[in-house]
């Protein structure tokens, strides 16, 4: 979550690109933690009303940049190696 009214009032249109920079920064982070666990993530790029109502008075006047789900992964059969 950003307060993207905030980053364009101050940066522009760069202010929009910087919060899509920092938030995919963070999402690498919590990619390279889920898998040192043994987990899954994957990165979702929308904009969601519901993002920002499940975080409530967190997210007030901010807006969804990246969300990343994480869990544990099973994988696919039909990827899995052969032996």
């Amino acid at each position: 979550m950003a307060d993207l009214a905030g980053a364009l009032g101050t940066w522009d249109d760069r202010g929009y690109r910087a919060a899509q920079l920092e938030a995919g920064i963070v999402a690498g982070k919590i990619y390279l933690g889920t898998h040192a666990y043994g987990y899954g993530a994957t990165g979702l790029t929308f904009y969601d009303d519901e993002v920002t109502s499940f975080f409530s008075r967190h997210a007030a006047d901010k807006s969804c940049m990246l969300v990343v789900a994480v869990g544990k992964s099973i994988g696919r059969p039909d990827l899995r190696p052969t032996s």
